[in-house]
């Protein structure tokens, strides 16, 4: 268990750290889906589909909707892009794109029922875009935590490839995608759960997924 806790490299790159960022990625599309219009923030693939079926069915209005998330992911990440190639070292910018990420959360918490759908999900495309563009690695491996089909197949690959050859690093990479994958469904559950009970205000648990990750990476481990 202390492996997932600590990493004698990058601390950003801990398991800790990419399974809490992937349930905030699975609360985060499951919030906006269920409270703001069925559309996702970070999961773009999806939204490319609902365009393209709300186009077929000339519904005008909602496939503006999926376009606009689709735009503002897209602002988000020329945005990211742009402060990486600033004079930052690597690790402030990592911690200042994860509180920009908290106080983009804060804002659509406290305004949650006082501004519209499509400018909660364009702030949260922002923050999900920020957060994809950034962190890339978990364990020295590529790292994803939104796109869970890349990381089924991930999972599929490396399983097949301990069980046939016998290789103990395919088996640590099959590990920590199945548990990605399976911290993704638990925020989209922890989010459904608590849709029912907070409504909007619900995003609060994406403010306190990113407040931990802030804690961690901000703890004084060897590097």
């Amino acid at each position: 268990m202390k492996e997932y806790v600590n990493i004698n490299k990058n601390i950003y790159e801990a398991p800790i750290v990419g399974l809490f960022l992937a349930m905030n990625s699975g609360a985060i599309d499951a919030c906006t889906f269920l409270q703001h219009g069925e559309v996702f923030v970070g999961l773009q693939t999806g939204n490319f589909i609902l365009f393209g079926i709300s186009l077929s069915k000339l519904a005008w209005w909602q496939s503006l909707r999926y376009l606009f998330s689709i735009l503002m992911f897209a602002l988000g990440v020329v945005f990211i892009k742009h402060l990486q190639a600033s004079r930052y070292r690597e690790r402030n910018i990592k911690r200042i794109i994860l509180i920009i990420d908290l106080l983009l959360l804060v804002v659509v918490g406290i305004l949650a029922n006082f501004i519209s759908d499509i400018l909660i999900v364009g702030l949260l495309a922002i923050a999900a875009a920020a957060q994809f563009q950034e962190f890339k690695l978990m364990n020295g491996n590529p790292f994803n935590p939104l796109m869970m089909t890349g990381n089924l197949r991930k999972l599929l690959d490396n399983f097949y490839s301990f069980l046939r050859f016998k290789n103990v690093k395919a088996r640590r990479i099959a590990i920590d995608t199945c548990l990605v994958l399976f911290c993704f469904i638990l925020g989209s559950l922890i989010m459904g759960l608590l849709i029912n009970i907070f409504d909007k205000y619900a995003i609060f648990l994406n403010v306190i997924i990113i407040s931990i990750v802030l804690l961690v990476t901000n703890q004084k481990f060897k590097v």
